[in-house]
């Protein structure tokens, strides 16, 4: 069952289907062509997937992208 997931990202209001399991370095890079967000341990030890989610630094591929429904999200 996919959701939903409607947010800021770089300035500009988005939207996108997603499964409810689907990390959010995965809907950036498949769905919204951010590429720059990179998976580069697949652990969440190096730090290349970072973005910043309502001010805050997290690692995007150990966060669902589901959480970030209503965020503004900076890559």
């Amino acid at each position: 069952m996919s959701m939903n997931v409607a947010f800021t990202l770089n300035g500009k209001a988005v939207s996108a289907e997603v499964e409810p399991r689907t990390l959010l370095v995965t809907m950036l890079r498949d769905q919204l062509q951010q590429t720059g967000t990179h998976v580069g341990c697949d652990t969440s030890q190096c730090g290349a997937c970072v973005v910043h989610v309502n001010g805050q630094s997290v690692k995007s591929c150990s966060l669902l992208a589901v959480q970030v429904d209503g965020a503004e999200v900076t890559t």
